[in-house]
């Protein structure tokens, strides 16, 4: 999961991404036995700034138009239509939904910031602009899961580990897209106070929360192996402001006036053979 001492980022790509990690165009793609995951940027979109280019979140204060345009360019890039997308309203809480049947687009959106599936053809997607983005990843299920500092404080990673065994996966491997490092999460007494359980030198180091830590140890509590842990390792806050939307960095007042990037997981043909 990287190192716990405060490092910025500096080549983003390159030797940065080591697999199962590699480059999709302007993205990050990872595959794992049973499916593959791509976290996106914020490059290849239509928006205009303060969001461009690649904002997808519909709760933003961007022209709605060009938040759908930025949706399809998505689900073209992952070869699966909006109306195959599973998700949620996220609500940084740490309830994760199973999903075993397609979705309707007369489905009302439900509180959860987890989606785990058995279904092939579809996609679990959440956004984000600093939580941690989490593909959990087997052969019989995929899942995708928004962990800010408030879920991961209520255990979502497990939550999300139990839905996939629930579900009936057995060998499970998490993959962490990009989001807030150590190095420029400095927090205050609350978030630290969240994190009393895990030692002082591996969640919370002076005034700063190392929530990648943080999701490691909670995955390794869920019996996932460390070997089973993969982290791009890359900061959305102090990488190059063209690559990633950062709430931290960019429009910390109102979180609608910060875009969204999109990171979606979904199942491999024959995963479970």
């Amino acid at each position: 999961m990287g190192s716990a001492t405060p490092m910025r980022s500096r080549n983003v790509w390159g030797d940065r991404l080591k697999p199962p990690f590699m480059a999709v165009g302007d993205h990050i793609g990872c595959e794992l036995p049973g499916g593959r995951a791509l976290f996106f940027t914020r490059k290849g979109g239509v928006s205009g700034e303060p969001f461009e280019e690649l904002n997808v979140g519909l709760d933003t204060n961007d022209y709605l138009p060009a938040v759908q345009e930025n949706r399809e360019r998505v689900a073209q890039l992952i070869g699966i239509p909006r109306e195959r997308w599973l998700e949620s309203k996220q609500v940084h809480g740490s309830d994760v939904r199973i999903v075993t049947e397609p979705p309707s687009p007369d489905d009302d959106p439900v509180e959860a910031d987890g989606v785990a599936t058995t279904l092939e053809d579809v996609a679990a997607v959440v956004v984000t602009a600093d939580c941690l983005p989490v593909a959990l990843i087997a052969p019989e299920a995929v899942a995708m899961i928004h962990a800010g500092w408030r879920g991961l404080a209520a255990d979502v990673l497990k939550k999300g580990v139990e839905a996939m065994r629930e579900a009936g996966a057995t060998e499970i491997q998490a993959a962490v897209g990009p989001s807030i490092g150590v190095c420029c999460y400095e927090v205050n007494t609350w978030v630290h106070r969240a994190f009393m359980r895990y030692p002082r030198g591996t969640a919370r180091l002076s005034n700063h929360a190392h929530l990648k830590n943080v999701a490691r140890l909670q995955l390794q509590h869920a019996k996932i192996p460390l070997d089973h842990v993969h982290d791009v390792d890359i900061c959305t806050m102090c990488a190059p402001r063209s690559l990633f939307h950062s709430h931290r960095r960019d429009y910390g007042q109102d979180a609608a006036d910060t875009g969204r990037q999109a990171s979606a997981v979904w199942r491999v043909a024959g995963g479970d053979d």
